[in-house]
């Protein structure tokens, strides 16, 4: 599962209204400031590409 498929099909709740970094699905960082989640992402794993996104307080459906 990438990194976005884990963002769309998880339970996220615990994450409400937080930054989240997912990398090889699961999240590996948080918090509420993007900056800080960003470093903490960039000094644990170097070279890599998360998904940084927020998690939003109210999921919006398309139809």
């Amino acid at each position: 599962m990438n990194n976005f498929d884990y963002f769309v099909k998880s339970d996220l709740s615990d994450f409400v209204g937080s930054w989240v970094a997912i990398l090889d699905g699961r999240v590996v960082a948080s918090g509420k400031n993007f900056r800080e989640v960003a470093e903490r992402v960039d000094r644990d794993f170097p070279r890599k590409k998360p998904l940084l996104t927020r998690v939003p307080e109210k999921i919006a459906h398309i139809l």
